[in-house]
């Protein structure tokens, strides 16, 4: 599969997060859904069948944690990116906790949008 075809779902309750991530990822030639939160994430995955999510840990209601595992269940094999800038000051706990629960990458924000684009790829070369 090329990076042309791959299908990221990001998923952020930061709306200048979410259109600076969907902009840049369009640009790069994937498609690319969106959700402001992780009950709208739920029903997105389930119609656009994402080769990789990008997700914020902490949102409202359903968090990244539960998204994490909820999407796992649906399909253990899919790449998850997560993503914190902890809110509460408790960034690298979240991200740990994403990390013992099988994420596949996971970022501290801010971060360099180059950054994450190497790790898309290289999600791509181990996939």
């Amino acid at each position: 599969m090329t990076e042309a075809q791959k299908k990221i779902l990001i998923v952020d309750d930061d709306e200048n997060m979410l259109s600076m991530l969907h902009d840049f990822l369009l640009d790069k030639g994937y498609e690319v859904m969106q959700s402001v939160d992780g009950v709208e994430a739920q029903s997105l995955f389930d119609e656009f069948m994402p080769d990789i999510v990008l997700t914020d840990i902490v949102m409202p209601g359903v968090d990244g944690i539960e998204l994490l595992l909820n999407l796992r269940k649906i399909n253990p094999e899919l790449s998850v990116i997560a993503m914190s800038g902890g809110n509460t000051g408790h960034a690298d706990t979240y991200l740990k906790m994403a990390d013992n629960l099988g994420a596949n990458i996971i970022l501290n924000k801010p971060f360099k949008l180059s950054e994450l684009l190497e790790h898309i790829q290289k999600l791509d070369v181990d996939a």
